[in-house]
């Protein structure tokens, strides 16, 4: 389980789920600008993990390993494969 929270999350902001997870309990910002505090930056590359979490977090529970699938399948829809070599 810690493995998958230490995953990264989005390259742009380098940040992992554990850090995404702790950035939007702490704040009350709608998706769009709290997804900003995570990324960095003003890319989509990250939007389904992240709206995943973010949904998830406002629900209660989250699944840790739905969020690992969805990076990996990101990292491999955009070719940045390289944390699973």
């Amino acid at each position: 389980m810690e493995e998958l929270k230490s995953k990264i999350i989005c390259e742009c902001g380098q940040k992992s789920i554990e850090d995404a997870i702790t950035i939007f309990k702490a704040t009350t910002l709608p998706y769009k600008k709290a997804k900003k505090l995570v990324t960095e930056c003003n890319q989509t590359c990250c939007r389904r993990p992240l709206m995943a979490l973010f949904n998830m977090i406002e629900f209660g529970e989250v699944d840790y390993e739905e969020i690992a699938f969805l990076i990996d399948q990101k990292n491999s829809r955009y070719g940045s494969e390289d944390e699973n070599e």
